[in-house]
């Protein structure tokens, strides 16, 4: 019983290192040569003074809490209830992603 329960064990261990391993590897793949350039449109949802600010996408509904991704200039900027627009990258795969790993505000 001991045997089967470490196999166990180790199954799920080996899993989820492996699992993590192949995600960042498609990601990493993903990036690898952009085909296209999308816009899309965010509600800013709130702003603090520590460079976290909260975005909702306009199209897709979803909710990203992002922190020290906008220039100081920027952040000086925008307030709660604005609607900014957001160039991200398409990979490979098709998967959006930010070229630099900051937010350039488009509007």
């Amino acid at each position: 019983m001991k045997t089967f329960a470490f196999s166990v064990f180790m199954g799920v261990v080996y899993f989820i290192w492996i699992q993590s391993i192949i995600i960042a590897s498609g990601l990493f793949i993903n990036r690898m040569s952009s085909t296209d350039t999308v816009t899309e449109r965010f509600e800013i949802t709130y702003v603090m003074k520590n460079g976290e600010v909260g975005i909702r996408s306009l199209e897709d509904q979803y909710f990203e809490r992002t922190e020290k991704k906008f220039a100081e200039s920027d952040l000086n900027k925008i307030k709660e209830g604005d609607t900014i627009k957001i160039d991200f990258q398409k990979g490979v795969f098709g998967k959006k992603y930010l070229n630099s790993g900051k937010i350039n505000i488009m509007e």
